[in-house]
């Protein structure tokens, strides 16, 4: 992927990122903002069959290369999309849920026009054939239309009486015709009108389902066809507003929340009233704006009985936390992560859970990694010793919660060890005070403390006997 957002040059490596290029059927992407997530969903939904200038508008800032993108399909079939401007293939039944889909969704619906019909039609039976049809006949009657034009400006320079009869014919046989085009229309965009009605109230039902696990204050009341749109009637704490409405503004009179929960809950309802959804790629981008603790939960859950339908599932989030619960609930994903390496954002693998461990649980994580793996760097054997003392000091506080206090350090526990008698629960550590003493006087050397400690030596084998020494500590205490 070349000059594309953030994306200036990245090229899958599981060498350099820990990771091959191949997605699995559950993919998480955690990516701060601004790194390349909405970037990444455009291009997802581009390549679905959308227009490419969702791809040009993403060219990187201040570059004249053109965008380069190349992805392989199930079919092992690579997808590029180059200079041309355009892909060379499609990924079909791609459903994106983003801050697009929810600008677009909350207040009015666009129902596209007789030649290109929006995507809401996708959830009406039988829709395709219907769109063909539609859109046939509205060729027919621009091409007879045309004919009739042409037909009128000869009879208008005709002076030839026989010619003029043979054009009035014409023309009156193309006006015949015309007319059978036009009936033929108006029944189908009428059949097409009841199925939407039909199909608009189920949409409703479904959406409603799912606003009131979001949010109770809201209702959908119904929706209506106006034009080329749907409009919806909302109810607001026992008011009821148009979409549409002038006197009342939802952009205003909503909140954040409200927004996220009607926009969310459209696209829930549209996935549940789709055909084959097993057949689909799903992705959710940021899916939980302004959304309080109770509604993340219900979030996750929806989307893990979504994602294990699904053919394949994306969910990307600048929230490490819900992308560690969603996670949690579905252990086989694949993790990924977004970051800028060598002037690019790139893809690489995500050790999510050492990522959100904090405190005792993320020094303690790194001591016994470190015994299994090694170091291969100074700074990382240094990480190492810096662990060392916080997992001491964590595990006697949690311990001896009522001796220690949050400002006492290592070496004020070896003095109430020191000074234990055989009635203090410590008393039984004084077996383990040199030892203790030991690795308090071996971590003042890289600490801080020390003037001199980034210049101080670390000679591996000696590191590793101070970790396991600590480790049999802890598990003693």
């Amino acid at each position: 992927m070349q000059n594309c957002g953030r994306f200036v040059d990245y090229k899958p490596s599981e060498k350099e990122y820990g990771w091959n290029g191949i997605f699995s059927k559950l993919n998480t992407i955690y990516a701060e903002n601004g790194s390349g997530k909405t970037t990444f969903t455009q291009i997802l939904k581009s390549l679905s069959g959308h227009s490419c200038e969702l791809v040009e508008k993403r060219k990187t800032l201040q570059s004249s290369n053109p965008i380069k993108i190349a992805i392989l399909n199930d079919k092992n079939k690579r997808l590029s999309y180059d200079s041309d401007k355009n892909w060379n293939g499609i990924v079909p039944n791609v459903e994106v849920y983003d801050s697009y889909y929810s600008e677009s969704n909350i207040y009015i619906v666009s129902l596209g026009n007789d030649e290109k019909p929006s995507g809401f039609y996708d959830i009406v039976p039988n829709v395709k054939t219907m769109i063909n049809e539609l859109t046939q006949l509205v060729r027919k009657r621009r091409s007879i239309t045309a004919n009739m034009r042409n037909t009128r400006h000869d009879l208008k320079v005709c002076s030839d009486p026989i010619e003029r009869k043979r054009l009035e014919r014409v023309y009156h046989n193309q006006a015949v015709k015309k007319t059978k085009i036009v009936n033929g229309l108006n029944e189908l965009k009428s059949k097409l009108d009841s199925e939407l009605e039909v199909v608009g109230k189920q949409y409703v039902e479904k959406a409603n389902l799912y606003l009131g696990k979001f949010n109770p204050n809201l209702e959908i009341i119904k929706a209506n066809k106006k034009g080329n749109q749907l409009v919806y009637h909302i109810n607001i704490n026992g008011i009821e507003v148009r979409s549409d409405s002038t006197n009342i503004s939802l952009k205003h009179s909503l909140s954040e929340g409200d927004k996220s929960s009607l926009s969310l809950s459209f696209f829930l309802a549209r996935l549940d009233m789709l055909p084959n959804i097993e057949n689909r790629i799903i992705v959710f981008d940021d899916p939980i704006s302004s959304f309080d603790t109770r509604r993340r939960k219900m979030t996750i859950s929806i989307l893990s009985r979504i994602a294990n339908k699904a053919a394949q599932f994306f969910l990307l989030s600048h929230d490490i936390n819900f992308v560690k619960d969603f996670c949690d609930r579905n252990s086989d994903c694949t993790n990924l992560k977004i970051v800028w390496k060598d002037g690019s954002s790139v893809f690489v693998n995500h050790d999510i859970q050492l990522e959100t461990m904090t405190g005792i649980s993320k020094d303690m994580y790194t001591l016994r990694t470190y015994l299994s793996k090694g170091a291969l760097t100074d700074l990382e054997r240094r990480e190492v010793i810096r662990c060392i003392r916080p997992v001491v000091e964590g595990i006697f506080r949690l311990k001896y919660f009522n001796i220690f206090t949050d400002k006492e350090w290592l070496g004020d526990f070896l003095g109430h060890i020191r000074n234990s008698d055989k009635a203090s629960p410590l008393y039984r550590l004084n077996d383990y005070y040199d030892e203790l003493s030991d690795i308090n006087d071996y971590c003042k050397q890289y600490h801080h403390a020390n003037p001199n400690y980034m210049e101080e030596p670390i000679f591996d084998e000696e590191l590793r006997q101070f970790v396991q020494k600590t480790l049999d500590i802890l598990a003693y205490i």
